[in-house]
This record gives structure tokens, sequence and C-alpha cells, in this order.
């Protein structure tokens, strides 16, 4: 029935969807016309889904909640008036900047996701401006802030003038931020400056073309389209049970395929750790520390920024970020420590290996009467197991020179002395009997809490966005069960991996000795060092990632 809904849900009229750039990204797009008489600009700045909620207090002056078309209007004009102010264009033939008037003013919603809105500010402005025969360099800074999220385009072209040695296009590739291009949006255009020349004469102004885009397909497309009925559905003006239901399990797929996505090293972190310790209890406090994370993170953040108008969504998420991967080498410091330890410590004790007495001394031990000292079956006086450690053994005989023995248990027990020695016996994801000092490397609670958190400290926008778009309409309560909802996908998908790693260790261990598994064995006694390293750089690269949008 579940599935049968969700295809009916896909075959419903389209949807207005979230927008291209990001719900935070704030996009800016100037261009330059060249006239005889003077210069003129296009200012459009196109603000997605929550920098407009932001902003919305400050255009609804009365604050009655709605927003009239002279309201509109007066920020229109204010917006404007900051915009002549912050653009710079100089010439080479002028001591300052052109001075700008604003020609006209708008300022229009558009319908977003999750029942927010997207708004769009256009403003036509002029400056006087002499063409000399001989040409004139212009220098345009726009004086947009680079480090915001988002599109920053500048065209420049010549009407009844030529430009030379333009650094920027004709046309917007873009069409003046209406359609963004698909093929661009990983990497959107970041222009905030130009240089051109201009000189008189030359061609009427074409019309702007048209831009092809490309359909985007695969997983992420997939992800889009459920992301975009999800917020159809928390925006459904008459919500009714089945709706409701349908929208939980939507967000319950969707937090899971967002667990999946690439880029997020959450889940390659966290579900390699929880199948290195091999244990189900690890897989499960990772995912549920990422549910308890990501569903207050979310709920926080999205306070903040109905809070805080000044607040900038993408920035706050930058530092989010460098926080988690900052969580992460931490973690992987640790390890790397630990690994480093047990290594030179496995390196200085291997003299403390204990032996059995073999025959001859068995025949002589006999003939001298009872032993005052412990039974036979071997008991270290070093050992402090939490499982017996005195072996019996049956009638059987030793090898002279025998200095092991082969026996199953865990290793990871501590000694009084803290000395560790050595055993022959299998243990681990490549099990194998094979000699090395116990390993004390492997992450404890803590480690897998830090590496849960950081999986779940920055919220995946869709998320917020559902949020903000329930308390929009009042539904606070249905927007939290939503993001609860979520968070159980992400966690879902982080314990299974665990889970099926954990497996993966356990029929990789019984397993009969072969040519894969006997390689894998080789480099078992570097898993400790492997583990912490890859964490350590996974954890740098995410605060590399996320640096970019704090600066």
């Amino acid at each position: 029935m579940a599935s049968g809904a969700l295809l009916l849900l896909g075959g419903t009229a389209p949807v207005a969807g979230a927008h291209p750039l990001g719900n935070f990204s704030l996009n800016h797009y100037l261009g330059f016309t060249v006239r005889p008489e003077g210069l003129e600009v296009l200012a459009v700045t196109d603000a997605a889904e929550i920098p407009t909620l932001q902003e919305q207090p400050k255009v609804d002056r009365n604050g009655d909640g709605t927003v009239e078309a002279a309201e509109r209007d007066a920020w229109a004009s204010d917006q404007c008036a900051q915009t002549t102010q912050r653009l710079k264009v100089t010439t080479d033939r002028t001591a300052g900047p052109l001075v700008w008037h604003t020609g006209s003013a708008q300022f229009r919603y558009e319908d977003g996701s999750a029942g927010l809105r997207t708004s769009r500010l256009e403003c036509l402005l002029r400056a006087d401006l002499h063409l000399p025969a001989d040409g004139i360099t212009l220098h345009v800074a726009s004086g947009i802030d680079p480090g915001r999220v988002g599109w920053n385009e500048i065209t420049a072209r010549g009407d009844a003038t030529t430009l030379d040695r333009s650094d920027v296009p004709a046309e917007s590739v873009s069409k003046e931020l209406r359609d963004y291009p698909r093929d661009l949006l990983d990497s959107p255009s970041g222009v905030t400056s130009a240089q051109f020349r201009a000189r008189p004469g030359g061609s009427a102004a074409p019309a702007q073309g048209t831009t092809v885009t490309a359909e985007s397909s695969g997983p992420t497309a997939w992800l889009s389209s459920l992301d975009a009925r999800l917020t159809e559905l928390g925006a459904a003006q008459r919500l009714t049970l089945p709706l409701g239901l349908l929208a939980v399990l939507l967000s319950i797929v969707l937090g899971a395929g967002h667990a999946l996505l690439p880029g997020h090293g959450k889940t390659v972190m966290a579900a390699y750790l929880a199948g290195r310790r091999g244990s189900t209890r690890d897989a499960v406090t990772v995912g549920a520390t990422v549910t308890v994370t990501h569903t207050a993170g979310v709920l926080v953040i999205g306070l903040c920024l109905t809070a805080f108008s000044s607040l900038a969504g993408d920035q706050l998420l930058g530092w989010l970020g460098v926080l988690s991967g900052g969580l992460v080498v931490a973690v992987g410091a640790g390890l790397l420590r630990e690994a480093v330890r047990a290594s030179r410590n496995g390196r200085s004790h291997e003299h403390l290996q204990h032996t059995h007495p073999d025959n001859e001394q068995l025949r002589e031990l006999a003939h001298a009467g009872p032993a005052p000292t412990a039974p036979l079956g071997h008991d270290d006086a070093r050992d402090d197991h939490p499982h017996p450690h005195d072996h019996g053994h049956e009638p059987h005989s030793h090898d002279r020179g025998h200095a092991h023995h082969d026996h199953l248990h865990p290793h990871g027990h501590p000694h009084d002395n803290g000395n560790e020695h050595g055993h022959d016996h299998r243990h681990g994801l490549f099990g194998g009997s094979h000699h090395h000092h116990h390993d004390p490397a492997a992450p404890g609670r803590r480690g897998l809490i830090g590496l849960g958190i950081a999986g779940g400290l920055v919220p995946s926008p869709s998320a917020l966005v559902v949020l903000l778009g329930a308390v929009a309409l009042g539904r606070t309560l249905f927007g939290a069960t939503l993001v609860v909802a979520y968070g159980l996908g992400m966690a879902a998908t982080l314990t299974t991996v665990g889970l099926l790693l954990v497996r993966l260790g356990t029929r990789l261990s019984a397993a009969a000795d072969g040519p894969i598994v006997g390689r894998l064995r080789r480099i078992a006694p570097y898993s400790s060092l492997l583990t912490a390293l890859l964490i350590l750089t996974v954890g740098l690269g995410l605060v590399v990632r996320s640096l970019p949008a704090t600066l």
C-alpha cells in the first residue's frame, strides 16, 4: 500500500520544487548595457526560501503578517538604493566611481518548497557616461560577498556601441537568474568583478538567447523528486491522517537516502568503525546518536534562523561542518595515538611471553613430588581476565621448546602489571591463527558517540525547510515529527551498514583459508593504524570542504 501511494503521489501534477541552488542560497546578477548616452545595469537578487523567510519581517513593516503591495514597493526602493551604494564602476577617464540613479524597482514573491516562498528583486540603474572616440575602459566591483552560497554572474554588451577585451560574456547563461543550467549547479558562477572596454559605434543590442538545460537523472534526481513531494505534503492546506502518515514515510526514506549520498563521510566512518568493533551494540549506538543529534540540530537551527534575520544560514552550516570535521579529526587522532602506543608496547614486551613445561620437565616434577605452586593448566599471575584463564589440559604432550598454545577468547583484557603477552589465537575480521600482541586501540564508547554526533551535526537543508514551512503554517508539532522521522531514516542506514559489516566480519572469521583471506590477514596487525588514518583523513576532508562557507 505504501509503494502504491508513492507511485500515486509521484504521478501527480508538478509541484514547486526547492531552489536549484539550495534553500540557503542568495544569488546575484548584473547585466550591463553600454549605450552612447550612458551606462545601464539590471541588478537582480534571487533569494531562496530561507533568506526570504528571514527578511519577511523587514518587508512586512506594519507587522500584520501580510506583505502588501505598498510594502513590497517600499522594500524594493530601499534595496535598490542600497545597491546603488554598493555597486562601484570606475573608468580610466574619471577620478571617481560613476553615480547611479534608480530607474525602476520591483520586488515579488514566488512559490518555493514546503509552502515557503522565494523572492526576486529587480533594480534598473542608470549612470551618465561619455564615450570618447578612442573608447573607455570600465572596471566593475559588484560589492557582493563571495563567501555566501549562491550564483554570482555578470554580463556586458553594447547597444550601438562596441565592447572590446571584455572578461565577461554578453549573454546570461542563467537567463538573468530565471533558469539555472543544471550541469553547472555543482560549480555555480562566482563572478563578482568585471572589466571591459567600450567605444562608440556598433549594432543594436541582440535579444537575450535561451539556455538549454540538461535534465538531471540518477539517485540524486530521484531523491529530489521525493523531496518535492514531501514539501508538497507538508504545505498541504488540508492535512489528513493518510497524508500525514505518507509524509512521515517519505521523511524516513529521504533520511535514509541522505545518509547514502556521496560526500556524507559519516556513513563510511560510522559503518567502518562499527564493523571493526564487531558489535551490534556499537552500530546501534552510532545510529541512535546520529538521530538525536540531527533532530536536535534541526530544531535549534530552525529556531535561530527565525529569531535572527541577520544570521546567514549557509555560513552557520559551514561552521557546523567545520565542527563536525573537527570531532572526527579528534577521534581519529585519539585512535592513532593509541595504535602507535600499542605498537611500541608490543615490541618492548615480547620477552614477557609465558611458557609451558615440556615433557621432560613434567617427568622431573612427577618424581620430585607435588608442586607447591600453581596447577598445571597455566595460571598466569599477571592476568586479570573477565573470563576464566585456567585452561585445563587433557593428558597430552607438548613438543620440546613449545612456548605458545592455541585457544579462543576475547583478547582485549587488561593485565595488572600493564604488560601484554602474546597468544596464538583466532580473532578479528580476518580470523586466522596468528601471533600478535593485544590491541588496545579499539575505539571506546566515547569515540563512537563522537562520530555519531559528527554525523548528525550538520542538518539536512530539506529537513530544515520542511520544519520551517510547517511552522509557518502553524503545524510545529507535525514539522518536528517529520524531522524526527528524517533522523530515523538516517540512523537506519548507518545502523544497517554497520550490522552488515559485523556480519561480514563474523563470516570472514569462520571462513577457510584462501588467497584473498590470507592477504587480508597479513594486514590485520595494521588494522588499528589504518582505521585511525582513515578516520583522520575523512575528518580533515570535512574541515577543508566546509571552510569556504565560513570565510
